[in-house]
């Protein structure tokens, strides 16, 4: 019975080992503190992880949404077309199923109020730091479809971003369009609406700045929506220069575009990275000539791009395109 006593309650002695305790040495304290604070960061470490592991998962799953696509040719009464109709009642705001052969991307795509909703927001609705590929929110896809004149219409732009993840999710696979080699592979580009199918030929893929600090106080729109008649070819000249690959794509003045931006902070910071495909034409062949495409040896960059390199601006001086005429 004395032995017993002495030993104490298994539970307080569990406690005097883990918590400081009255009568504890200064070295004792420290090593307890130590050992709680090793505990803790290992949960919430554990927590973190287990976390980005579900919403990993998550994004990965949306592959298999692609199997809820009914085989039918069925417009609905609001002109959309009924084969989306099981995807579009997961989530109201999808619009699209976005593919780029030889990457991750084959993903659905939403649209809602504004360009922030789905950064941090998943296909499902849930909180996820991959977000889920998102339409401009100014952009209109019905415009595609029933338009009697290009310049009748807002949209000259369709713009879908994308997070540029470290573990090669989302759009980080796009950056792959630098290489000469992989666009010959893969020059075409698919997104199928809610009111109609349409396929796109790549012609540009650059790196570009989001903060104005990044280049001598300006940044290309090159989310533009609309722009002037006379600013759209200027835009495809511009491109034509800052492009890693010169495609040998033409563009007219009445083709439109579907622009794919991520992420790109390996040379500047809050960089990004652009795709601009245009739309094959009625009556037009979707093949693409790739013999023509070679890799463009003198690029327009950023001026971040140079400091960052410590090399001289060629373009320093050149002209600013805006979408629009100064007034």
């Amino acid at each position: 019975m004395t032995d017993t006593k002495k030993k104490g309650n298994p539970f307080v002695r569990f406690l005097k080992f883990l918590f400081p305790w009255k009568g504890d040495s200064a070295g004792e304290v420290i090593r307890k503190l130590v050992f709680l604070a090793s505990v803790i960061a290992l949960i919430v470490c554990g927590i973190y992880f287990a976390n980005r592991f579900m919403q990993r998962k998550n994004y990965s799953d949306t592959a298999r949404l692609a199997n809820l696509v009914e085989d039918s040719d069925a417009v609905k009464k609001d002109g959309t077309l009924e084969k989306y109709t099981k995807l579009s009642q997961i989530n109201k705001d999808f619009v699209g199923w976005l593919t780029v052969d030889g990457t991750g991307v084959d993903v659905p795509v939403v649209q809602t109020q504004d360009n922030e909703t789905y950064l941090r927001k998943d296909f499902y609705g849930n909180y996820s730091v991959y977000g889920a590929p998102f339409l401009d929110y100014r952009n209109n896809l019905n415009s595609l479809f029933n338009q009697k004149s290009i310049f009748n219409v807002m949209d000259r732009n369709l713009t879908v971003y994308g997070h540029n993840m470290l573990d090669n999710m989302v759009f980080a696979e796009l950056l792959k369009y630098k290489d000469l080699d992989f666009y010959k592979e893969h020059p075409l580009i698919h997104f199928n609406t809610v009111y109609g199918d349409t396929t796109w030929k790549v012609f540009a893929a650059f790196l570009t700045n989001s903060t104005d600090d990044q280049d001598n106080n300006y940044c290309l729109e090159y989310n533009f929506v609309g722009c002037d008649e006379d600013r759209f070819l200027p835009y495809i000249k511009e491109l034509a220069k800052r492009t890693y690959i010169n495609t040998g794509v033409d563009v007219n003045s009445k083709d439109t575009l579907l622009t794919l931006s991520t992420c790109d902070k390996s040379v500047i910071d809050e960089g990004r990275f652009v795709i601009v495909a245009r739309l094959v034409r009625p009556n037009e062949s979707e093949k693409v000539d790739v013999s023509k495409a070679y890799a463009n040896d003198n690029i327009k960059f950023p001026q971040g791009y140079y400091t960052k390199k410590k090399l001289s601006n060629p373009y320093k001086d050149d002209g600013r395109w805006t979408p629009y005429k100064k007034q």
